[in-house]
């Protein structure tokens, strides 16, 4: 089940998808996950996010600011140190969810994006996985 949601990052709007597993009791494990560069959710990221599901995760994917659904001008700016504090963002809005076990927080990232979960992963010991998907 996909519901669209969306969190502030420094005070601009970012867009999101929340996956729900079908069969969940209790709270549930879930992965962020997030497009490479200049990319966006609807890059097949959804294909991910149903699988995780499917394996009884829940599953936020997002777009950062300035990209996709989310908010922000000039559009299509890339910027390190945003899309951090997207990621960071993102991860306290997965742990905020009543439906989520806040303490098993993974983050997976494809191309651009996994180096971010990399430097992330080593900022933030809550973190239970960081998976890099990288060509």
């Amino acid at each position: 089940m996909r519901s669209d949601v969306n969190f502030n990052s420094a005070g601009t709007r970012c867009a999101a998808w929340l996956y729900q597993p079908a069969s969940a009791e209790g709270r549930v494990p879930c992965v962020v996950l997030a497009h490479g560069f200049a990319g966006v959710r609807e890059d097949r990221l959804d294909a991910f996010a149903e699988r995780f599901a499917q394996a009884g995760f829940a599953a936020l994917v997002f777009d950062y600011r300035h990209f996709g659904a989310s908010d922000g001008q000039p559009r299509q700016l890339l910027d390190i140190g945003q899309e951090l504090d997207d990621w960071q963002a993102a991860i306290e809005f997965a742990r905020s969810l009543d439906s989520v076990d806040s303490e098993r927080i993974a983050i997976w990232g494809t191309s651009f994006s996994g180096g971010h979960v990399m430097t992330l992963a080593a900022e933030d010991a809550r973190l239970a996985a960081a998976i890099s998907q990288a060509p």
